[in-house]
């Protein structure tokens, strides 16, 4: 099977700044998710490239238009619940509802908002095919998924299929959005080939928020070292170094073709 490349975007109000208790109205936490977001879609156009967008259904229900953008461009629609700070077992089903109704298309795909552990019976409940919300490594304070694999797999009760990020082949060092704008690409880029040559699959995932410019945002400086078309600029650059080393892919193309069973 030839090497896959996976670009996932968690797209959603950008509620960021009220976890360090920095005030932010819901207009802005849109329009700054927007901006980044319409950025992303013209380089991922430009490339001749499909991606990932794992999207709250508020989000989708306040900016449609670019909701339909995504389809039109032929990327996925996955659901990464109702809302990013507000949590019930009822959004599982409902978001995915939402979302399917101002896409016209199915959503197949969840990743939990901060990766929270979710109920997966719920989520092959409501239709689901594959969860993506593990990352296979530890980060102090969150979360520790060392014991997990790190390639796509099936949960043992059931049909889900998980899909993990990829983290370092072999300390398991995590290649996430932190990692990609805070450490020097060229060391980013190795250890995702890393990766690439020991699972054949690399799966990343940013956020379209980064994206824009935040210069005036209240967030710890590490959150936004790189940002707006700078960070275009370093995603456009990984996307050229790894474009001869595999095929680039929708989460959903990439899970059904390799469905375990």
């Amino acid at each position: 099977m030839e090497n896959k490349i996976l670009l996932t975007f968690d797209l959603e109000e950008f509620d960021l700044p009220l976890e360090y208790n920095f005030p932010i109205d819901v207009k802005k936490q849109l329009s700054i998710s927007a901006e980044g977001l319409d950025k992303i879609l013209t380089l991922l156009k430009n490339h001749n490239l499909k991606a990932t967008f794992f999207t709250t259904a508020f989000y989708a229900e306040n900016r449609p238009q670019q909701i339909h953008q995504i389809v039109a461009d032929g990327h996925e629609l996955a659901s990464h619940l109702y809302y990013h700070s507000d949590y019930c077992i009822e959004h599982i089903a409902k978001s995915k509802q939402k979302l399917e109704e101002i896409s016209g298309v199915e959503v197949i795909g969840i990743r939990s908002p901060r990766l929270r552990p979710l109920c997966q019976d719920a989520i092959l409940k409501a239709g689901y095919q594959y969860d993506s919300s593990l990352n296979p490594t530890y980060i102090p304070g969150r979360y520790n998924n060392l014991s997990q694999p790190r390639t796509l797999f099936k949960n043992q009760h059931n049909d889900l299929q998980i899909l993990p990020f990829s983290v370092g082949a072999f300390l398991r060092f995590p290649l996430f959005w932190l990692s990609f704008k805070n450490i020097p690409l060229k060391i980013f880029n190795s250890f995702c080939k890393r990766v690439l040559k020991k699972d054949q699959v690399l799966h990343l995932y940013f956020h379209p928020w980064e994206f824009a410019n935040l210069s005036e945002i209240n967030v710890p400086k590490y959150l936004k070292k790189v940002d707006g078309d700078a960070l275009i600029s370093r995603l456009e650059k990984l996307i050229c170094h790894f474009k001869p080393l595999g095929q680039f892919s929708t989460v959903k193309d990439y899970v059904q073709r390799k469905k375990l069973r």
